[in-house]
């Protein structure tokens, strides 16, 4: 996700240059051509108003996939804000029941092994590695070459509940909220694979796209009548749009691990900090830090 407030204008311009570099020289062209023929168009008025229902179109193009994008962020803060609450609750539910700090330990570092999981694996990222030192040995031997950890995880987890509940370490309506956090896990999980096997409809983004460049095409007819500023004018609206619609194919898809992406592993390492320090834990790691004002 960018978060830095000086971002520069290459990093704009750096996936759109070859179409917009494409649409220059045709403009130039063009104009080169018109003026060349001693030909007088007046098509501005035509240009004007297929500019205004495109103008529509990707309105609601770029609504759709900021709508996606922010869905995805809803999410992940709720992800955050249960597993912030299983581990309280967890931790307070048992406070004097007498019970070993390496059981509780290992629900809440499996909890943080979950959210990695989960992360990793929406950016199909190898994590098994990342999730070791959260599990205990045999656990994580047992999850290596399953097809859904943070699935299987959850329901470990939810077999540790309970277990504390028959061992009376909880009682039955303690047990009852914790599995109710899980569940919801289960369902915020379900919810970002629901945004990340879902392609944002082809037709829609396809047929947007075209209609972008052909609007771009017949541009410098519709300024031929600007003379000496047909070319910056006409550079200058096909920016526009090429802007827009390239915003649109970057937040539509907000696990693809691409910059302007959730930063779903740095909300798992704000997780890790805190739940470790709701256990207790002297030694805390470092918040992930941005690059070039970039967080992942």
């Amino acid at each position: 996700m960018v978060i830095g407030v000086n971002i520069r204008a290459a990093r704009i311009l750096y996936r759109m240059w070859a179409g917009l570099l494409l649409h220059s020289l045709f403009v130039v062209v063009v104009n080169f051509a018109l003026d060349y023929l001693a030909i007088d168009l007046s098509l501005s008025g035509v240009i004007s108003m297929i500019g205004i229902v495109l103008s529509i179109l990707m309105g609601f193009r770029i609504s759709s996939a900021y709508d996606r994008w922010w869905e995805a962020r809803k999410i992940w803060g709720d992800v955050v804000n249960t597993s912030r609450s299983f581990a309280g609750q967890l931790i307070a539910f048992t406070h004097q029941s007498g019970l070993p700090r390496k059981h509780l330990e290992s629900v809440i570092y499996r909890q943080i092994a979950i959210v990695y999981a989960m992360g990793y694996s929406l950016r199909q990222q190898r994590y098994t590695d990342i999730i070791k030192p959260f599990l205990a040995e045999d656990e994580h031997r047992q999850l290596i070459g399953k097809q859904n950890l943070p699935n299987l995880l959850l329901l470990h987890n939810l077999y540790a509940v309970k277990l504390l509940e028959k061992d009376g370490q909880l009682t039955n309506f303690e047990m009852l909220r914790l599995s109710d956090m899980i569940s919801h896990l289960t369902a915020s999980f379900g919810a970002s694979e629901r945004i990340k096997n879902t392609p944002f409809p082809l037709p829609y983004s396809y047929f947007t796209s075209i209609l972008v460049h052909l609007f771009a095409l017949m541009v410098p007819f519709g300024m031929a009548e600007l003379a000496l500023l047909t070319v910056p004018v006409s550079i200058a609206v096909i920016f526009i749009f090429l802007a827009i619609e390239q915003i649109a194919i970057e937040i539509q898809d907000p696990f693809a691990n691409r910059e302007n992406d959730i930063p779903v592993i740095a909300l798992s390492k704000i997780i890790e900090i805190d739940l470790k320090e709701m256990l207790g834990d002297v030694v805390l790691p470092s918040r992930r830090q941005p690059r070039d004002g970039i967080l992942m």
